[in-house]
């Protein structure tokens, strides 16, 4: 799908919607009779032998949407593309605020379902390395002085596969990253750090996996072993990045959007992401 293929009309954005199995392709009435879908200035279900009207939008993920689907369609789109900010949905899409906070929201909502219903993948393997890091998500002190509770996530990402994982964690102790490790990483992984206290090699050899450290307090790539920790170190920063275009991110929040990111990130690049996102959006409520 390109910007040129987006539906132009509300026939065919709705008729996309059904394609992609957000919308029913079919709908029974309540006594049991097959419904048709009329279009004009309101889009119903109509059953022709009771007469009762039921609206497109109701049990689906449209439900609670108001506006026209053209324009939805072309936020999912833009979505996509990282092209959902309040600027550039008032510009191209004459919308409010509200709304793009709130379906910026619900999109996260549905990276969030596709991510705790994917089968659980471990990382690395025999032959592979896998680097790991902790990160802080939040300042210290707002603009008012106050201290601000810390938001760690702990990750890692495979040299070979570029697979990864992010987690949240309440703090970065060895009886904190230790399960993190074991349940995200396959047994016969070569795991490069960095010199915290926090990864103790002789309980991370004990599980079945080999573990090299980088000091960074004297270089950013070890002399004698090269080993270095860049690659998971960039993953923060594009982390860190698109939370800093949200203006930061409400504790309560940290997770959906950690969801966006990693969604984004599992999407190989010859898959049409818009493809993806509907039929994840199929898959988190799928229409009755």
């Amino acid at each position: 799908m390109n910007i040129w293929n987006l539906p132009r009309t509300e026939v065919e954005a709705v008729r996309l919607f059904q394609e992609k199995g957000i919308i029913a392709k079919n709908k029974i009435c309540a006594n049991g009779h097959p419904m048709k879908i009329y279009f004009g200035a309101r889009i119903f279900w109509k059953c022709r032998i009771c007469n009762s009207k039921i609206s497109v939008r109701q049990g689906n993920w449209l439900s609670d949407s108001r506006i026209d689907f053209v324009t939805i369609v072309r936020f999912i789109y833009g979505w996509c593309w990282e092209r959902s900010s309040l600027k550039w949905c008032q510009h191209e899409l004459g919308v409010a605020n509200n709304f793009v906070i709130d379906w910026n929201n619900y999109m996260r909502e549905v990276c969030v379902h596709s991510l705790l219903n994917r089968e659980h993948k471990m990382i690395g393997g025999e032959g592979m390395i896998v680097e790991i890091d902790e990160s802080l998500f939040t300042k210290r002190k707002n603009n008012t002085g106050r201290v601000l509770p810390q938001q760690w996530v702990f990750g890692g990402i495979c040299r070979e596969t570029n697979d990864c994982f992010i987690v949240e964690v309440p703090n970065r102790s060895a009886s904190t990253l230790f399960p993190a490790i074991v349940e995200n990483i396959k047994v016969g992984t070569t795991i490069y750090s960095d010199s915290w206290r926090g990864y103790i090699t002789s309980e991370l050899e004990n599980a079945g996996l080999h573990h090299f450290k980088v000091n960074h307090r004297y270089n950013f790539v070890d002399e004698t072993t090269g080993v270095h920790t860049q690659n998971i170190e960039r993953l923060w920063g594009s982390a860190k990045w698109r939370n800093k275009r949200h203006r930061g991110t409400a504790r309560n929040h940290l997770y959906s959007y950690l969801a966006e990111f990693m969604w984004r990130k599992q999407q190989p690049n010859e898959v049409d992401k818009f493809d993806a996102i509907m039929s994840a959006i199929a898959d988190y409520m799928p229409p009755k």
